[in-house]
């Protein structure tokens, strides 16, 4: 499965041909996810036998080692079909690249025992569990939120303080760790009751007294063990193509389908006239395909950038980190702005429950809310380019 030399188009066909071989079956599972408010266990299934989940797993490992332009091909190629598959998928690809790439030999060892990655998820990132040491590792209390996938799941990375012999918490000294735990090990709540991205099982989950092994944890901020430079970028570079290609190909689906259908619509009280041939649809659908194109090839084009950058002598990658986020905060925007537009041209019977618009509307409005599209971004990104002190990617 690894990349080896295989080229970027071979490579490209490769894995587009793998998720045109399981399209039936994502689209056939939509409306079971969203009644089993996680993703159903053959869409799972389909993903890992597909080879999916491998996507950015290190190809010294097995896997593809697919860097950020091609993965928003693939991650746009899945969510044309199914939005929340597309949204665990890469849960469990970014999951599944940062163990493969930093987790200490004695522990991959144990997750690899079945010859590939099995399917990892995680969550709550930014709000850590407390470590406590013990004898031959760590015991890890806490509480987390979005674990987005953990039902498909057999491994959780979460995080943890770990405070320092001067520190009780915090505010004191010490080190974040993440940990990697089998999920049959978490205690998951029935937390995931919302109107948007139902399927993707997004419960909050917990940690009791649970003993890590030393070998089960990492640095996140240490430099990889294993993989090429994808995995030396800041974790929001490592992270920030995702709900973007998710998003906008959502909105380029449901706007090629509209354009399809406007010479059938017909709109209009006294004098009624296909929606194709109003000025008002004509002059949206121009601008939505071209703010479309637009912030597709930015974020191809910054993935790209941001791959050049890493190991450049005196790039700031803080800075570079705060333009990834800022781009996929724009690019987000765009597809939502886009189908708000959509369905106001679509009139109701688009809009009735059940339908691809419907539930793109609701899906994508709950994926603009991730923290990384906050468009706090942009706040960010300026602060980078005027040399503020104290500017943060993750502010």
């Amino acid at each position: 499965m690894g990349s080896g030399t295989v080229d970027h188009d071979e490579m490209r066909q490769q894995l587009f041909g793998r998720i045109d071989a399981i399209a039936d079956q994502l689209e056939a599972d939509i409306d079971l996810g969203v009644r089993l408010r996680h993703l159903p266990p053959a869409t799972v299934a389909s993903l890992w036998s597909a080879g999916l989940t491998q996507l950015k797993v290190p190809a010294e490992l097995g896997g593809f080692e697919v860097e950020p332009p091609l993965q928003y091909e693939v991650f746009e190629r899945v969510a044309h079909h199914s939005i929340a598959a597309a949204w665990c998928l890469f849960i469990y690809a970014d999951t599944a690249g940062m163990i493969g790439a930093r987790l200490p030999d004695a522990g991959l060892a144990q997750l690899l025992a079945g010859g590939q990655m099995p399917i990892c998820c995680g969550g709550g990132g930014l709000r850590p569990g407390a470590l406590s040491p013990v004898e031959g590792g760590l015991e890890l209390n806490g509480h987390w939120r979005y674990g987005s996938g953990i039902e498909g799941a057999n491994w959780v990375m979460v995080t943890g303080f770990l405070p320092g012999e001067s520190g009780q918490g915090r505010g004191g000294h010490g080190q974040v760790l993440s940990c990697v735990v089998p999920k049959a090990s978490l205690e998951v709540q029935d937390t995931w009751h919302v109107h948007g991205l139902e399927a993707t099982g997004s419960n909050d989950f917990s940690a009791h007294g649970l003993f890590v092994p030393a070998e089960m944890t990492f640095n996140p901020g240490a430099p990889p063990r294993r993989g090429g430079r994808q995995y030396r970028t800041g974790i929001v570079g490592y992270l920030a193509y995702t709900v973007p290609a998710v998003c906008g190909a959502v909105a380029r689906r449901c706007l090629d389908e509209l354009a399809q259908r406007a010479g059938g619509l017909a709109r209009g009280y006294a004098k009624p006239s296909a929606l194709a041939q109003r000025g008002a649809f004509q002059s949206f659908l121009g601008q939505a395909d071209m703010e479309l194109r637009a912030a597709r090839a930015l974020m191809l084009a910054d993935g790209q950038d941001l791959m050049d950058s890493v190991g450049q002598p005196g790039l700031d990658l803080r800075a570079r980190d705060g333009q990834a986020r800022a781009a996929a905060a724009y690019a987000t925007k765009v597809a939502c702005d886009v189908l708000r537009g959509v369905a106001r041209f679509s009139g109701g019977d688009a809009m009735r429950t059940g339908t691809f618009l419907e539930q793109a509307l609701r899906d994508v409005t709950m994926a603009a809310s991730h923290l990384l599209m906050s468009e706090v971004a942009f706040d960010n990104h300026a602060q980078f380019l005027l040399g503020l002190p104290g500017a943060d990617p993750m502010a």
